[in-house]
């Protein structure tokens, strides 16, 4: 059954070639990218003189608010800043979790969401705590992560949707995990925002960090977080500046009152630009129902993992559909998968090499002739 693209007349891309790596870095819609051109176009030509400071305090409230609808949000709850490693950074160091206690993640997690443990471990003497997923990856489950935590848990810092392997986990049980053992949820949906559907105050998450150039198709530079309001009142974050006071243009350097908001994580000159790009990102996404957009990401995964499978490929990604959603990555016996993607690659069907692995990613603009010609051109390189 052909399954049609959504919105594909907005990305011309496709008639250059078949681009199957949104896990990598999403397409940008050019409104996205004109409304973040005609600001530093305004800004250097003109300087100032379009921006006083009233603009410049409230300039990531656009970003700010299409991200709390996304989200299902209080925007109040809602920091902008430039990459999801900045804001868990930040949620890290103010958490500092000392010898005695544990943080556990995954050892497919991405390296961002890891190494600000680990690098806290070697101060404090933390026990960071990998669960396994790449030795048997159908079997990893939020069970599995349930075997790592206990009492002496501070957190688990997890992936929504698994960069490499594609699995979707489920955030109301997740947060329900860490909350029976009197740990923090924190959350990268980086990999999950802008293809299924989020909302944070129903799954009881209480930290969630999506950066903005994956499946939220916008430019790099930008990111979001949720902070959960019982959080939010004690959060001080480690890392302040001008922009950090409930009066950023009160410009004293005598210590202020931080914003009563997550706009207290906000505390530099960042890039404007990106931000503007990532709130037009966000509302173009928006303009589409995410449940269409997921299932529709999950009809093509299904189309790939059953042509794969035919090839006799090794899905590292599950096969239970309701566990996963556009990403699907697959090793080829006999092949190396990094080979395989850069052939791939350089035949005009762009996926991405991963830790021995060919990773596939199709969103709302693929189709399922996408997903064919990727597999005939994959029949090619194996042969």
């Amino acid at each position: 059954m052909s399954v049609p693209a959504l919105r594909r007349e907005d990305f011309p891309a496709f008639e250059r070639f078949t681009y199957l790596n949104t896990a990598s870095a999403g397409l940008v819609p050019a409104a996205a990218v004109r409304a973040a051109h005609e600001f530093e176009a305004e800004l250097a030509q003109a300087g100032t003189t379009g921006m006083d400071e009233d603009t410049e305090v409230g300039i990531l409230d656009g970003a700010r608010l299409a991200a709390a609808r996304l989200l299902g949000a209080d925007p109040a709850t809602i920091s902008i800043g430039s990459s999801f490693t900045e804001a868990v950074c930040q949620v890290a160091w103010w958490l500092r979790p000392g010898k005695g206690q544990n943080v556990v993640s995954s050892d497919a997690d991405f390296p961002s969401v890891t190494y600000p443990w680990h690098r806290i471990a070697e101060d404090t003497g933390c026990q960071v705590r990998l669960v396994s997923v790449l030795e048997d990856p159908n079997a990893f489950d939020v069970g599995k992560i349930a075997d790592e935590v206990d009492s002496a848990t501070a957190a688990i810092c997890i992936s929504h949707v698994q960069y490499l392997t594609g699995h979707l986990l489920d955030l109301h049980d997740l947060a329900t995990l860490a909350h029976d053992n009197g740990a923090l949820l924190i959350i990268d949906a980086t990999q999950s925002a802008g293809q299924v559907p989020i909302n944070v105050a129903e799954t009881g998450v209480d930290v969630l960090i999506t950066g903005s150039y994956k499946w939220l198709c916008g430019t790099f530079g930008a990111a979001a977080c949720y902070l959960r309001p019982a959080l939010l009142d004690r959060f001080r974050p480690p890392f302040v500046g001008w922009r950090s006071t409930e009066h950023p243009y009160s410009l004293d350097a005598r210590w202020k009152p931080l914003a009563s908001t997550a706009r207290r994580m906000e505390y530099s000159t960042g890039s404007y630009a990106a931000a503007i790009a990532f709130g037009h990102a966000i509302g173009y996404v928006s303009t589409m129902s995410l449940d269409a957009i997921a299932a529709h990401n999950a009809e093509l995964a299904n189309q790939m993992t059953a042509g794969l499978a035919e090839r006799g490929a090794k899905l590292l990604t599950p096969s239970d559909p309701r566990r996963r959603a556009g990403t699907v990555t697959a090793r080829f016996p006999g092949h190396d998968g990094e080979a395989v993607a850069g052939e791939l690659t350089r035949r005009g069907v762009i996926v991405s090499p991963r830790v021995g692995s060919t990773r596939f990613s199709m969103h709302f603009y693929n189709n399922s002739d996408d997903v064919d010609r990727a597999l005939a051109v994959l029949d090619e390189v194996l042969r």
